[in-house]
């Protein structure tokens, strides 16, 4: 039997992480938009060759799903709280896909272990990506120092041998 690599999701915890990272918490108490749209800048950056969904959530008004630069953003219901969602979102998911949930709030992080997600604190993503960004530049160093980059370099193992499946029935 052939064990199957699951796909990998990130759900991110939006206004968790913006009060987190220093220049985000700076940027919120001037435009709170702009928070936003940086931290799904910032994310959408990785998409798809770290994570092949990422979602970002956020307490709303009215729910609200859309997708912007390659990254799912979620605004809930007024009667939702982003932690609720990101809870749903998990158990739902992690059963199909190895889900990694971005967060620092400690009740979340506990809810979702529980329910089979990974978790990454606001600063372990931050280093994550700091990382990713790194082996990328890398490996663009020594793709170009041999003659090219390839888009079999850029995607992950996963994506590939999807491709590969629906390359070879």
């Amino acid at each position: 039997m052939v064990s199957q690599v699951k796909a990998s999701i990130l759900i991110v915890d939006g206004y968790n992480i913006i009060g987190s990272w220093d220049e985000l918490k700076v940027l919120k108490e001037s435009d709170f938009g702009s928070a936003r749209e940086q931290l799904i800048a910032n994310l959408s950056a990785y998409y798809p060759w770290c994570w092949e969904r990422i979602i970002v959530v956020f307490d709303g008004r009215s729910y609200h799903w859309q997708r912007t630069a390659g990254v799912e953003v979620v605004f809930t219901e007024g009667s939702e709280s982003a932690d609720t969602m990101i809870e749903k979102l998990a158990a739902g998911l992690s059963l199909y896909f190895q889900v990694e949930v971005a967060t620092s709030d400690f009740a979340e992080l506990r809810a979702v272990s529980a329910l089979g997600a990974n978790v990454l604190s606001a600063r372990a993503l931050r280093e994550r990506l700091e990382a990713e960004r790194e082996a990328y530049r890398e490996k663009l160093a020594r793709k170009n120092k041999k003659g090219g980059l390839l888009l079999n370099d850029l995607l992950q193992q996963s994506v590939l041998e999807r491709l590969e499946k629906m390359r070879r029935p």
